[in-house]
């Protein structure tokens, strides 16, 4: 978040506080604030005062109490015990029963709860909409975790995959969902890489945000490289990113190094998701060259650069980053000083997916 933005937000909450977050002139600066995309526990807290009174089924209330369920259900997603987003989103289908995102954030809720009955009936009424809303990849996460299905296994482009089902956060949701129906995140990006990158070439493989691991077990198999390093910060992920290489380890197996650490531009200490995280730079973390760098760090990327210039500057990798409207331009502009070439961008709205070629 820049300084300017920061301000305009503290602004316009205090503009709401002054109203009354019930009132509708404070009604009315919030909805302007969230369609900005502000989030946050200050929002939140704004959004939850205003949803505490009565609702109306007008266009605010049900923007507000859309705003609220979705962004409760991030704020908590690692607790299953929090009601909040199921609750706001069980008013929301009172409110307007025909909404497809009020089915949606309720069956988000319920699995990350572990209710995973109540998702697949949530997910399965928005068949029942006249909607082109399709959640059917929720819909079969929901169901084999209900039926005790704790593991998806598939085929896909010759190649044989197998990944740990997982509700433990909201990235692990998405992920889970996309192997639930036999299919890989950014198939796209993974296509276009394996076409790129000569096999030969791309023996030395480093990813920074790694998730489950959906990325490193493509990689594993249509690269088979010599050594991959797998770097999250979420200690939560770690050991699913550990079983995801076994289950999908190539032969010759290569040397695999998988680390925790929040990946910053020096050393230092933090948290993530609560939990006390070592902060490193690349160069700490890599050893040897590196043929090619997966970097996803959700807005981080110019902290983690300032700790990666002597493995890219060294090494020369191809590099695949994710961006944020706030951070592609500058990226790009980082790697363009160090004679990198944009080759190929996939833009998903909310980030962009940057494949960069040394020149």
């Amino acid at each position: 978040m820049t300084i300017a933005s920061a301000i305009t937000i503290a602004q316009s909450l205090a503009s709401i506080d002054q109203a009354g977050a019930a009132t509708p002139a404070g009604k009315a600066e919030l909805v302007r604030l969230v369609r900005t995309g502000a989030g946050g526990s200050d929002v939140l807290a704004r959004v939850s005062l205003a949803m505490s009174g009565p609702i109306q089924r007008t266009a605010e209330d049900v923007e507000l109490l859309l705003a609220h369920a979705q962004m409760s259900w991030i704020a908590d997603q690692r607790n299953p015990e929090a009601s909040r987003a199921r609750d706001s989103a069980r008013a929301l289908i009172e409110l307007v029963p025909d909404l497809a995102d009020g089915y949606r954030l309720l069956g988000f809720a319920h699995l990350t709860r572990g209710d995973y009955r109540d998702a697949f009936l949530a997910f399965s009424a928005v068949k029942t909409l006249p909607t082109p809303a399709n959640y059917d990849n929720f819909r079969a996460l929901a169901r084999l975790l209900m039926t005790g299905t704790k593991q998806a296994r598939f085929e896909l482009a010759g190649e044989r995959y197998s990944f740990d089902l997982t509700t433990h956060n909201a990235a692990a949701v998405e992920s889970s969902a996309f192997h639930a129906v036999g299919a890989l995140t950014e198939w796209e990006e993974l296509q276009y890489l394996a076409a790129t990158l000569p096999r030969e070439k791309t023996r030395r493989i480093v990813e920074v945000g790694v998730l489950l691991g959906n990325h490193s077990a493509f990689f594993l198999k249509a690269m088979r490289p010599d050594s991959i390093t797998l770097i999250d910060g979420d200690p939560a992920n770690i050991p699913f990113i550990e079983r995801t290489v076994f289950y999908n380890l190539p032969e010759p197996r290569p040397t695999v190094d998988v680390q925790c650490a929040f990946v910053a531009g020096a050393i230092g200490e933090g948290t993530f998701a609560g939990a006390k995280i070592q902060k490193k730079p690349l160069v700490d973390l890599v050893h040897g060259g590196v043929d090619f760098l997966k970097i996803d760090v959700d807005g981080g990327e110019r902290h983690l650069l300032n700790g990666a210039v002597a493995v890219i500057e060294t090494s020369r990798p191809a590099v695949m980053i994710e961006t944020t409207p706030t951070t592609h331009q500058a990226v790009v502009a980082w790697f363009a000083e160090r004679q990198y070439k944009t080759t190929k961008v996939f833009d998903r709205g909310s980030h962009r997916n940057v494949v960069l070629m040394p020149s």
